[in-house]
């Protein structure tokens, strides 16, 4: 999660606090999403944490809203209207409860996923696309380190892996730790620009 913050601000650089909330809030939910499928390889309690981790993603994203008055609810309804959220946001159900059904790092960790996942993003609010992406890549290039191979290109046979480590080892808290500090001088920057305003 904190890689897909880190990168989701890389990518953007977000110049006002309505455009952190959107980068720190996309690209925490892109980088969570693709492990619900780790419920079929026989990790439900994940499953479960990675659908409660993302709905805390969200929630904070509208509490950050509400109480700082960024204005993102008032600007995705008034740019998308009430029709493409709700399209949108089932559409977005549907991918995820297909993908929470497939093999672990296979539908839900391809491209194919992403393009669908952000088309249905993109229905909700245009603007939250690249954040989500850039956080759903960060995943699938993390992951791509581990033994177990990515299908990047389901439905085809076969993935790729550096088989560099197993997942839940060191190398998961040096990536937490690398994107814990990568974040925090993302947010430093952020603060510069601010101040220099």
């Amino acid at each position: 999660m904190v890689i897909g913050i880190a990168a989701a601000m890389a990518v953007t650089q977000p110049e006002t606090v309505p455009e952190l909330v959107l980068a720190a809030g996309g690209g925490a939910f892109g980088a969570l999403i693709s492990d619900i499928d780790v419920g079929t390889s026989g990790s439900h309690r994940d499953a479960d944490k990675i659908v409660m981790l993302s709905a805390v993603v969200l929630l904070a994203v509208l509490a950050l809203d509400c109480f700082f008055h960024t204005g993102v609810i008032e600007q995705v309804v008034r740019n998308s209207g009430y029709g493409r959220i709700i399209a949108g946001i089932l559409l977005f159900i549907c991918i995820c409860a297909f993908g929470k059904e497939q093999p672990h790092r296979s539908f839900m960790h391809s491209f194919l996923a992403l393009a669908l996942l952000c088309f249905a993003i993109g229905l909700v609010w245009e603007k939250a696309v690249v954040s989500f992406a850039a956080g759903f890549l960060s995943h699938l290039a993390t992951d791509v380190c581990n033994k177990k191979k990515v299908r990047f290109l389901y439905p085809l046979k076969g993935g790729v892996s550096l088989g560099l480590f197993h997942a839940y080892g060191l190398a998961n808290q040096v990536f937490f730790m690398a994107g814990c500090a990568a974040a925090a001088l993302e947010m430093g920057l952020f603060a510069v620009r601010i101040f220099r305003r």
